[in-house]
């Protein structure tokens, strides 16, 4: 049995009666079945063994639910994701994740993106093998520890900085000296700016308002905050939509294959990180 979570909150211009009437034009469309004891509450029945579907609106948002249905031969389980899919568009603070990662890669078919996770060049691996994280499963300690070796081997502040390679890699195990700070995006602006290239030329030698450069940036900004360190300030365009979906699909493959998201180890957080710039 796969366990899928959903929940969201409804866009201004919509009411619990839109949400039951796409659900209902659905399940005619593909012979489900529905029932609508009043227009906050839809119960579907997906023709698959679960604990069962019921989409409830209250004050405005879809109500969180945990539901477990069994993956079918046949097939089927499929409808409950390609329903939660077309819903979508009725919501802003969209969530829904699953256990098996079927939601991911439902909207990675749905919405396929050309990013691919690259091998990382020598002097990539040569850094990586100076900040060795494998026993950190937080996320953000190991994106800020990433970015504070960056900003001390690249950025303008080497010569401010005391001590050594090991003296820094000390220094950036110790996760009790650090907690996310409030401006994540000027930090990871500041990373960005001075340790990392774009269409193969440094980020310092553009101008300031360089527009291409900016969307990237902002896209990368956006990209790490809310999916490393978990912390959503915004959309910034198709850009950062299509790192999102890119993220959700390799991070629930990366769980199948070993059991940890690309968030909860040192490797994942480096390659995506990288990636972005």
């Amino acid at each position: 049995m796969n366990s899928v979570y959903f929940s969201g909150k409804l866009k201004k211009k919509y009411q619990a009666v839109d949400v039951q009437n796409a659900i209902c034009a659905f399940s005619k469309e593909h012979g489900i079945t529905v029932q609508c004891p009043n227009e906050a509450k839809t119960f579907v029945d997906f023709g698959i063994d679960s604990e069962g579907f019921c989409f409830s609106i209250e004050n405005g948002s879809l109500t969180k639910q945990y539901i477990k249905h069994e993956v079918d031969e046949a097939g089927k389980f499929w409808l409950v994701y390609e329903l939660l899919y077309q819903l979508r568009n009725l919501f802003t603070a969209y969530e829904v994740h699953d256990d098996f990662g079927i939601w991911a890669d439902y909207c990675y078919q749905q919405e396929p993106v050309k990013i691919e996770l690259r091998k990382l060049t020598e002097a990539e691996a040569e850094i990586q093998n100076h900040l060795n994280l494998s026993h950190c499963t937080d996320s953000s300690q190991i994106l800020l520890g990433i970015i504070e070796l960056f900003l001390w081997d690249k950025g303008p502040f080497k010569d401010e900085i005391l001590g050594d390679w090991p003296t820094m890699i000390q220094k950036i195990r110790d996760e009790r000296s650090r907690v996310v700070p409030a401006w994540l995006y000027g930090i990871i602006d500041t990373w960005i700016y001075y340790c990392m290239d774009f269409c193969g030329k440094p980020v310092s030698e553009y101008p300031e308002n360089h527009k291409k450069l900016m969307a990237a940036k902002y896209a990368a900004c956006g990209g790490l905050t809310s999916n490393i360190l978990h912390f959503w300030g915004g959309s910034f365009g198709k850009l950062e939509k299509d790192i999102t979906v890119f993220f959700e699909y390799e991070t629930q493959k990366s769980k199948r294959q070993t059991g940890y998201g690309l968030d909860q180890s040192f490797r994942g957080v480096y390659r995506y990180a990288l990636l972005l710039m």
